[in-house]
């Protein structure tokens, strides 16, 4: 039998991706850390923001049977469709549906079509303003008990958001133990906050993790 890390070692070693271009995407221990908890938890309807190189998604559709909605603007422009080949070479390709449309409009087709997803792994766009309107989103999409996990960590505007749900959103719990450039929420129950509250969200953590970290992500993606 097949367990986690070879079937992660083994699409890893099959991806294709560019010299230089590796930190692009998640790492094969976050691949496992994915696979496991999809297959775990066995959630089958699943949304990405940020295909990439293809790395994340064939670590969720290698843990369910199921389709995969893969939301990337550059997947033509700034990955010559590296990615869809990636997922067609591992087999993957004729479950994967691909919006090459920026997030900000596909979240909210998708919700006006009452989709629905038990997972949502955020890894578009990095800048603040993004992020949070991919969660805003993502929330709307998310079902009762779902999952969002949200990639690089380390950056400060990943933080940020990261800390408006801890402080804001009292529906969603963060599960720990998700990995060091990971952050995982669990959905459950409606939003109950009152229209006009905030709490404030600032955190230094963030701001010490992006001073520290950027130099080294550079220097390694050279």
């Amino acid at each position: 039998m097949i367990n986690t890390r070879e079937t992660i070692e083994n699409i890893f070693q099959q991806l294709v991706i560019p010299s230089g271009k590796r930190l692009d995407s998640i790492s094969a221990a976050e691949g496992m850390f994915i696979h496991d908890w999809i297959k775990d938890h066995q959630l089958r309807a699943t949304l990405e923001i940020g295909l990439a190189y293809g790395a994340s998604a064939a670590s969720i559709l290698s843990a369910h049977q199921g389709l995969h909605i893969c939301i990337d603007p550059y997947q033509e422009k700034n990955y010559l469709n590296d990615g869809i080949e990636n997922l067609d070479r591992l087999g993957y390709g004729n479950r994967v549906r691909l919006h090459q449309d920026l997030s900000r409009n596909v979240l909210p087709r998708l919700y006006s079509e009452k989709a629905q997803f038990d997972f949502i792994f955020i890894d578009g766009d990095h800048r603040f303003d993004s992020i949070f309107v991919d969660f805003y989103f993502s929330d709307l999409l998310l079902a009762d008990k779902g999952y969002i996990l949200f990639h690089d960590s380390w950056m400060r505007s990943t933080q940020l958001v990261a800390s408006f749900v801890r402080n804001n959103r009292r529906n969603y719990k963060q599960i720990r133990g998700a990995g060091l450039n990971l952050i995982l929420f669990q959905k459950s129950g409606a939003n109950v906050s009152s229209w006009d509250s905030l709490k404030e969200f600032y955190t230094l953590r963030g701001l010490l993790t992006q001073i520290l970290v950027r130099p080294i992500i550079r220097l390694l993606n050279r």
